[in-house]
C-alpha cells in the first residue's frame, strides 16, 4: 500500500513541469525534424522590434521564410526586441519560453497558441469554533453560528478537559447558540435547550447530550419542535390570536388580549427563527392588528413600554428583560455641536430612570448603558438637539457727551482774626482775588485824598474777595467694545471705577471688673459703573432678539474722610428685536441741571450795578446724555 501511494506521489510530481512549462529540448528536436523539409527554419535573420503584438511577430518571420504557421490570435503581447545573426528556430524557442506560448505540430505545420494556466487550487482553512473557557471560575462562553455539535463538543472539551458524550443520532447535528460569560454547567443546558437537546451530568462528571423528545423541552422556545398550547379562543374573544406568513416572508398578524409570549413563539416557529428566552414575558397580553410586518417590528411594538427587550446576533435572537445581563447595551453617544454638560441638564428625566448615564468630557460624549430600544431613542432625541447654536458678536458703541457752564461774580467781606490774609490771586483769564486790611486801607487813603468823601480804616483782621469767572466745558466720550456670546446666553460688558471707605467694628468685652471696648476695621471696596448686560436669542428668519439691560451710577460727596460716597444710579431695560446686521439706538439717559444763586446785602444787593459790591452771584448749568448703539451679526 505503501509502494503504491509513493509511486502516485511521484508521477504527480513528474507531471506538474510539464504542465507549467514545454520542453524546449524536446521542442528544438522537432523543429529541427521539420527543417528538413522546411530549410527556412535553419535561416538567420536580423530584425529589430519594438510595439510589435506576437502574433504579427511570428506570421511576419514565418511569411519571410516561407513556414506554414497557425497563430492563436489572443497572443497580443508587445515585443520588444532585437535580434542579429539568430536563427529562426532560435526565435521560435525565446518566444515559446519567454512569452508562454505552447507550441504544437500536425505534419509540416507550427501550431502556435497560449499557454493554459495552471489553477491552484487552494485548501480552506478549518473554521474555528468560538469558544473561550476561564478555568479560575469555571465560566463558559460560546458563539456559534451553524457549527457542527461534534466540532463545538471537541473544542469545548480541549479547552476545559471536561468530556462531553454525543448521542449517535445528534453527532451531524448543526448547533447555533450565543452564551457570554456563564457557569460551565449552565451554559452547556442552555445551549443543549436552544437547539432541541437535552443534557445530563452522571456520577464520573461526563456530560451526556442527546435529543429531547418530549413536548416540555419547547419550554424555553425551542424551534422546530411543536408545543401544545392551550385552545385558542374564538375570533374576537379575549386571547385570541392568528399568526401567517406571506410569500415575501412578512407577517400578518391578528390579536386580542393575547399572551404575547405564545404569540412571539407562534411567529418564531413560521418563521424558522433561531431564539432564546432568558426571561418569558410573563402575563404581558397584546392587542394588534398588523400586516406586512417583520419579526422585528412585532417585538418593537409588543415589548413597547414594557420592561423586556431583544437582542439579535447574527439572526439569533434572545429575549428577556431590559436589566439582563447579554441584553444590555453599552454605548458612546458622542455630540458634534453642542457641550455635553448643557446636554445632560436637558435630558428628560425618564431616560436617566431607565438608563445608566455617564459623561465622558474629553471626547465631549456620553456613555449609556441600559436596554437598546431606550438608547435609541435617545440617540434620537439628542440628535435632534444636537444642533449649531448661532454666535451672536454685538457691537457696542457707548457715546457719552456732558457740556456745562459755571459763572460766579461778586465781592464778600471776610473778618478773621486767627489766619494772616495775603493779598493776592488770579486775575486773567479769571479774577479770583483776596485782599487784606492793609490793602483795603491803602485805597480808603487813596480816596480820602479826592476830598470829597472820607472813610474809616478797616482793622487788620479784614479782607475783601473779589470773584469774577466763567467756566466752559465740553466733553465727549466715546467706548466701541465688541462682545459675543452665543443664542440664548447672557453677555455681560461693564466700565467704571472703584472707590474705598472705612468700615470700623466696636465690641464690648466684659472681664467681670472692668468693660472693654475692642475696635476693629476693615476697608472696603464700591463700585461705580456704565454696565450694559445683553442676552441675545436666535430665530430661524434671522432676526435677533434683545433683552438689555444697561445701568449708569456715578459717586457722590462723601460725608466724611474715611466714609463711603454716595451714589447716582440710572438704570433702564429693554426688549427690542433687530435684524441681523442692523443697528439700533438706545438713549433715554439725558441729566440737565441748572442752578441760578445768588447772596448778598438786603436791598443794597437787588440795586443795579451797586449790587456788584454787595452781592455774590452763582449761575451754572450742565447737560450730560448717553446714547448705546448696538449692532448684532449672527455668526455660524
Amino acid at each position: 500500500m505503501f509502494k503504491k501511494i509513493l509511486t502516485t506521489c511521484l508521477l504527480l510530481l513528474m507531471s506538474l513541469p510539464v504542465a507549467a512549462q514545454q520542453d524546449l529540448g524536446a521542442l528544438s528536436e522537432k523543429l529541427d525534424e521539420i527543417a528538413k523539409t522546411k530549410p527556412g527554419i535553419n535561416e538567420v535573420i536580423k530584425i529589430d522590434v519594438s510595439g510589435l503584438n506576437l502574433y504579427d511577430f511570428i506570421t511576419t518571420i514565418a511569411g519571410e521564410h516561407q513556414l506554414n504557421v497557425s497563430v492563436d490570435p489572443s497572443l497580443s503581447q508587445l515585443v520588444n526586441n532585437n535580434f542579429y545573426d539568430v536563427t529562426v528556430k532560435d526565435v521560435y524557442l525565446f518566444v515559446a519560453d519567454k512569452y508562454e506560448v505552447d507550441v504544437s505540430f500536425m505534419s509540416n505545420i507550427i501550431i502556435f497558441k497560449k499557454r493554459s494556466a495552471v489553477k491552484v487550487i487552494e485548501k480552506k482553512p478549518a473554521k474555528v469554533i468560538d469558544v473561550s473557557y476561564n478555568p479560575q471560575n469555571d465560566f463558559l462562553s460560546v458563539k456559534v453560528q451553524n457549527d457542527t455539535l461534534t466540532a463545538v463538543a471537541k473544542a469545548i472539551t480541549d479547552l476545559s478537559g471536561k468530556n462531553l458524550i454525543l448521542a449517535p443520532d445528534i453527532k451531524s447535528l448543526t448547533v447555533s447558540s450565543y452564551i457570554l460569560n456563564r457557569p460551565f454547567e449552565q451554559v452547556i443546558d442552555m445551549m443543549a435547550k436552544s437547539n432541541g437537546l437535552v443534557s445530563s451530568k452522571d456520577e464520573n462528571g461526563f456530560f451526556i447530550i442527546q435529543r429531547n423528545l418530549t413536548a416540555a423541552a419547547d419550554a424555553q422556545g425551542i424551534p422546530g419542535v411543536k408545543r401544545p398550547r392551550a385552545e385558542r379562543a374564538d375570533f374576537g374573544e379575549s386571547g385570541y390570536f392568528e399568526v401567517s406568513v406571506n410569500k415575501s416572508g412578512f407577517l400578518t398578524v391578528k390579536a386580542n388580549a393575547a399572551d404575547a409570549a405564545d404569540l412571539l413563539i407562534d411567529a418564531a416557529q413560521k418563521l424558522n427563527i433561531t431564539y432564546f428566552l432568558y426571561n418569558k414575558p410573563e402575563n404581558e397580553k397584546t392587542t394588534l392588528m398588523a400586516d406586512n410586518i417583520t419579526y422585528d417590528d412585532l417585538l418593537e411594538h409588543i415589548f413597547k413600554g414594557k420592561k423586556y427587550t431583544y437582542k439579535k446576533l447574527d439572526g439569533f435572537y434572545m429575549i428577556g428583560e431590559q436589566a439582563t445581563e447579554g441584553l444590555r447595551a453599552t454605548e458612546i453617544i458622542q455630540l458634534e455641536n453642542r457641550s455635553v454638560e448643557a446636554v445632560l441638564l436637558s435630558l428628560p428625566k425618564i431616560f436617566s430612570d431607565k438608563v445608566e448615564i455617564k459623561e465622558f468630557l474629553e471626547l465631549n460624549a456620553l456613555i449609556v448603558s441600559g436596554a437598546k430600544t431606550v438608547i435609541d431613542e435617545m440617540k434620537l432625541y439628542i440628535k435632534q438637539i444636537d444642533k449649531v447654536v448661532p454666535l451672536v458678536q454685538i457691537d457696542v458703541m457707548i457715546v457719552q457727551y456732558n457740556k456745562s457752564y459755571d459763572i460766579q461774580t461778586g465781592i464778600k467781606a471776610n473778618l478773621d482774626k486767627n489766619n494772616t490774609v495775603v493779598t493776592g490771586g488770579s486775575l486773567f483769564p479769571t479774577g479770583d482775588v483776596n485782599i487784606n486790611g492793609s490793602s483795603v486801607n491803602s485805597l480808603i487813603d487813596a480816596f480820602n485824598g479826592f476830598g470829597i468823601l472820607k472813610l474809616g480804616k478797616v482793622t487788620e483782621a479784614f479782607y475783601l474777595n473779589l470773584k469774577f469767572l466763567e467756566d466752559n466745558s465740553i466733553i465727549k466720550i466715546e467706548s466701541t467694545p465688541k462682545i459675543s456670546t452665543i443664542s440664548g446666553h447672557e453677555a455681560k460688558l461693564a466700565i467704571g471705577e472703584t472707590s474705598y471707605y472705612f468700615e470700623q467694628s466696636n465690641q464690648l468685652i466684659n472681664t467681670g471688673i472692668t468693660d472693654n471696648i475692642l475696635q476693629s476695621g476693615s476697608w472696603k471696596s464700591t463700585e461705580a459703573n456704565l454696565s450694559v448686560s445683553i442676552k441675545p436669542f436666535v430665530s430661524s428668519d434671522e432676526n435677533v432678539t434683545l433683552t438689555i439691560l444697561v445701568e449708569k451710577s456715578s459717586f457722590l460727596a462723601r460725608v466724611g474722610e474715611t466714609a463711603p460716597p454716595g451714589k447716582a444710579t440710572q438704570k433702564f431695560q429693554s426688549l427690542i428685536r433687530v435684524k441681523n446686521n442692523e443697528m439700533v439706538l438706545l438713549g433715554g439717559l439725558d441729566e440737565l441741571q441748572k442752578e441760578n444763586t445768588a447772596t448778598g446785602t438786603p436791598l443794597l444787593s437787588r440795586i443795579p450795578v451797586i449790587s456788584w459790591f454787595f452781592s455774590s452771584k452763582r449761575k451754572a448749568k450742565k447737560n450730560s446724555k448717553l446714547h448705546i448703539f448696538i449692532k448684532p451679526t449672527i455668526i455660524y
